[in-house]
């Protein structure tokens, strides 16, 4: 064999060589890469987001013509937000078999919304109403679907914290009479509000608790965040059948510390309503409702 032959193939051996040498490392890159990724998605570098809550409206406003704008603007403006709105003409449905014509006019606005739910106010006076009286609210909320103002549940205001079995038992007929009402829809919300964590025994009553309402200074004073955690560890319960309202939101505080404490309740709560307004809590929007609203979309 000639040396100018033998030098040839020596030099095809390294060329070969070094390409499968490249081949090689390259789909050893591909595997540690494909490994890598899940690893740390598995050790959480992946970036984190806050969950989505509910916008939990007591809307105790009275339906004078154009008083719903701002809720009907933030409804509309965030299509994949969903509002829960309670609805309360007097402390209740009222006297009547129907609410009068402000509000026949306006909750078939709110009703004609995808990202809308009703809830019909109910007070109970935690637990000293009269079972008949709270029952004939349901029942009065319910009929309402028969003339285009259909609720999608009912909000029971004023639920006791402390366990009694007769008081429990009424709110027990309570619930099932709203579950089997026929106007309530077969997927009946059911919300309580104790305003405070309450007896773990009513939970299973509703289908969201108002486990704090109250001021901003009192929500930070005595770490709820905390409170909150630890009482659904103890009791079993799940954020998505919380909410918390926080009004007396302080107009001076810094738009990162309301954003931040905001992220927080979202964490620990489904249902979220955060106003500044520190007097008629319910009454009006107040001036950060569209701040509010355009964080909870965030």
């Amino acid at each position: 064999m000639s040396s100018k032959l033998q030098n040839f193939q020596h030099k095809s051996r390294n060329f070969w060589s070094r390409k499968r040498c490249f081949w090689t490392g390259l789909v050893v890159l591909i595997i540690l890469t494909a490994i890598a990724i899940p690893v740390g998605v598995m050790f959480g570098r992946e970036k984190k987001t806050t969950p989505r809550s509910s916008v939990l409206v007591p809307l105790y406003v009275y339906p004078y013509p154009g008083a719903w704008d701002p809720l009907y603007t933030a409804i509309a403006s965030h299509p994949k937000l969903q509002f829960i709105v309670v609805v309360n003409p007097h402390n209740g449905p009222g006297a009547g078999s129907l609410p009068d014509g402000n509000y026949t006019r306006e909750i078939p606005r709110l009703n004609s919304h995808a990202n809308v739910q009703t809830a019909g106010y109910v007070s109970t006076d935690y637990g000293k109403r009269d079972t008949k009286l709270m029952l004939k609210d349901v029942d009065v909320y319910s009929n309402w679907s028969s003339h285009s103002l259909g609720m999608d549940g009912i909000f029971l205001d004023e639920v006791p914290t402390q366990y009694n079995f007769s008081t429990v038992r009424a709110y027990e007929q309570v619930s099932l009479e709203i579950r089997s009402a026929p106007g309530l829809g077969p997927d009946s919300l059911i919300i309580h509000n104790p305003g405070t964590i309450p007896d773990a025994r009513y939970l299973a009553l509703c289908n969201m608790t108002i486990v704090f309402e109250g001021s901003y200074d009192t929500y930070q004073q005595h770490n709820l965040s905390d409170t909150i955690k630890s009482f659904c560890k103890d009791s079993g319960c799940v954020r998505n059948s919380l909410a918390v309202v926080v009004h007396s939101v302080p107009p001076t505080i810094d738009a990162k510390v309301e954003k931040s404490m905001l992220k927080d309740v979202r964490k620990l709560a489904a249902g979220v309503f955060i106003t500044s307004l520190s007097t008629d809590y319910y009454s009006s929007f107040g001036q950060s409702w569209g701040a509010f609203v355009q964080d909870a979309d965030a």
